[in-house]
């Protein structure tokens, strides 16, 4: 289930940032984008797939979308939303 703190993974893609621990992170759902850059600590495979998943808390759900804040700098929307089945529990990390 689903819950407000929940840190989990989404699906995305990467390329090189400007700094050899950092990726750019392009989120994207059927009419949301999130782009940014993201630590490689808080991607699933740390940076080293072009397909990846970055980590993220989710802030809100309504009905079947959630909102959530990925861990990152992001470019332009700070939060991203998506479609529940889409997220990914985290279980336990280790960071």
């Amino acid at each position: 289930m689903l819950d407000v703190g929940t840190r989990i993974w989404i699906p995305c893609r990467t390329k090189p940032g400007p700094f050899a621990d950092e990726r750019t992170v392009l989120v994207s759902s059927d009419d949301n984008d999130w782009s940014g850059f993201v630590n490689v600590r808080w991607l699933k495979s740390r940076g080293d797939a072009d397909d990846d998943q970055v980590l993220a808390t989710v802030v809100s759900i309504e009905g079947a979308t959630f909102t959530a804040r990925i861990r990152g700098h992001a470019l332009h929307k700070r939060l991203f939303r998506g479609r529940v089945e889409r997220a990914i529990h985290s279980g336990t990390l280790q960071t």
